[in-house]
C-alpha cells in the first residue's frame, strides 16, 4: 500500500521508510572532481582493495568515510572521523537508500537493467559524499594532489576514526588489517615516514 511524502507515493518496506524531514543543507559549490574522487578512483582500480572495502561496508562501515581516512593519511593529515554537519544524514537519506535498493534487485534477469541505473545513482551519490568532504577540507585540496606516502601509524588511527560506532574491535582490526594488507600490495607507501632523515624503529 502506497503512502505519501511530500507528494510522491512511495511503497510501504520494512527498511526503506518513508523519509522524515531534516535539516541539512548541502553546499552548493561543490566540486565534483577533486583530489579526494581522484584518490578514489586509483584506489579503486585495485580489486584487492575495492573487495576489503566492501568487506567492511557489509560489516556497517562507510565507503567514503574509509576513503576519507586513507586519501587524509597520503596528506599526513590526521583525522578524528568528524565530517560537515548534515553529510551523515544526507548519507543516510540517499546514498544507504539507494544501497539497499539495489542489493534488493537481482543481478540478472529483467531487472537487471533497473538495478545497474540505481547502482549508478549510488555512485554518484557517493561521489556528491566525496565532494562534501573534499569542500570541508578545502584549504588542504589546494596543495593535494596524488599520492605523497604516509605512515601505519597515521592509517590505523585514521581508519579506526572511520569505524562504525556499533563496529567491535575484533572486527574493526580483521578488516583493517585486510584493507591495509591489501593497500600494501598495491605497491602504497605504509611504513614510518623518515624523520630528519631517519627511520624510526
Amino acid at each position: 500500500m502506497a503512502v505519501f511524502y511530500q507528494g510522491l507515493p512511495c511503497l510501504r518496506h520494512p527498511t526503506l521508510t518513508p523519509l522524515m524531514p531534516i535539516s541539512m543543507t548541502l553546499p552548493r559549490d561543490l566540486v565534483l572532481d577533486n583530489p579526494l574522487w581522484h584518490t578514489a578512483l586509483t584506489l579503486w582500480r585495485d580489486p584487492q582493495i575495492a573487495d576489503a572495502c566492501l568487506q567492511l561496508q557489509q560489516s556497517g562501515w562507510s565507503v567514503s568515510r574509509i576513503l576519507t581516512a586513507i586519501w587524509l593519511a597520503t596528506m599526513n593529515q590526521s583525522w578524528d572521523g568528524s565530517e560537515p554537519e548534515g553529510l551523515p544524514d544526507w548519507r543516510h537519506r540517499h546514498t544507504t537508500r539507494l544501497r539497499e535498493l539495489r542489493q534488493e534487485l537481482d543481478k540478472e534477469g529483467p531487472c537487471r537493467e533497473l538495478r545497474e541505473q540505481v547502482k549508478a545513482a549510488e555512485l554518484a551519490a557517493e561521489k556528491v559524499e566525496l565532494a562534501w568532504i573534499c569542500h570541508a577540507h578545502s584549504l588542504d585540496c589546494n596543495n593535494m594532489s596524488g599520492f605523497s606516502g604516509y605512515n601505519d601509524d597515521l592509517l590505523s588511527c585514521n581508519l579506526r576514526a572511520a569505524a562504525p560506532l556499533n563496529s567491535t574491535p575484533a572486527e574493526s582490526k580483521v578488516g583493517m588489517t585486510l584493507l591495509k594488507q591489501s593497500l600494501a600490495k598495491n605497491g602504497l607507501h605504509l611504513s614510518p615516514e623518515p624523520v630528519n632523515g631517519v627511520t624510526p624503529s
